[in-house]
């Protein structure tokens, strides 16, 4: 079973379609590089699997207790936070968790309090929330980043592995990145491919970068004239697929 799944999509942007009665299945551990020309709707269709836009009309099905989290291409983040502060926003659900169960935790014992500590409890222990503190300084290790940097005084690229480390430290199931090459030098690329070659969850992906493409991508979709493609394999592989289409096509109509 797809573990998020678009049936007969439809979006448009006034009169424009950008998805029209469309599919699309993401299926566990893929790395699908979305492509198409700017305009065509490849950001709206991410902030929909996102849950961040609504479709006009179709079906979207997300796999029950999936967790998504989405980059968006310019985030933004709070100036005056540090690093951790920032990062640790990514989990704000767990941290009130905690802190309303050591708050309880002090209060006098009876049975309702009782009963809340047991669900906060049982809470913490499935989201792996005891010890959120370390789980964010282990991204921010992963991901070279000072935690008592202030967010004001970096660069466009490193802000950008602040908005990544946010998501990460959700252990999401399903990453969304728009354009997550944006600001960085060759090296940070680099660098971000391996990461992404290493995660274990499934990832959609925008970006205009073929050899980011061709050391990431599983399977590129592509967005034309609102409908998706899908071609298995990377940039390189979807180049010589297209080409031959092409000149399938060009060969029928000269008939």
């Amino acid at each position: 079973m797809a573990l998020i799944a678009l049936t007969n999509a439809k979006l448009a942007f006034g009169h424009h379609p950008l998805l029209d009665q469309t599919n699309l299945a993401l299926e566990e551990g893929e790395r699908v590089g979305l492509i198409g020309r700017n305009g065509t709707g490849k950001s709206s269709l991410l902030k929909i699997l996102a849950g961040i836009e609504k479709l006009d009309d179709g079906l979207l099905q997300i796999q029950q207790g999936l967790r998504i989290a989405y980059v968006a291409q310019e985030p933004i983040l709070d100036s005056k936070n540090t690093i951790f502060e920032a990062a640790s926003e990514g989990i704000a659900n767990i941290k009130y968790l905690r802190t309303e169960y050591e708050t309880l935790a002090q209060a006098d014992w009876n049975e309702a309090n009782q009963e809340r500590l047991d669900q906060l409890q049982s809470q913490l222990d499935a989201s792996h929330g005891w010890n959120w503190e370390q789980r964010v300084s282990e991204i921010l290790n992963r991901l070279h980043l000072h935690s008592d940097q202030i967010i004001g005084t970096l660069s466009g690229g490193t802000k950008k592995r602040v908005a990544l480390a946010q998501a990460l430290v959700t252990q999401p199931d399903v990453l969304l990145l728009d354009e997550p090459t944006n600001h960085l030098d060759l090296d940070s690329i680099t660098w971000l491919e391996g990461l992404l070659n290493e995660y274990l969850g499934s990832i959609v992906f925008i970006t205009h970068d073929r050899s980011f493409l061709d050391q990431v991508a599983t399977r590129i979709v592509e967005l034309d004239r609102g409908l998706l493609r899908s071609y298995p394999g990377n940039y390189s592989r979807y180049e010589f697929v297209k080409e031959e289409e092409l000149n399938a096509e060009a060969l029928a109509n000269a008939r």
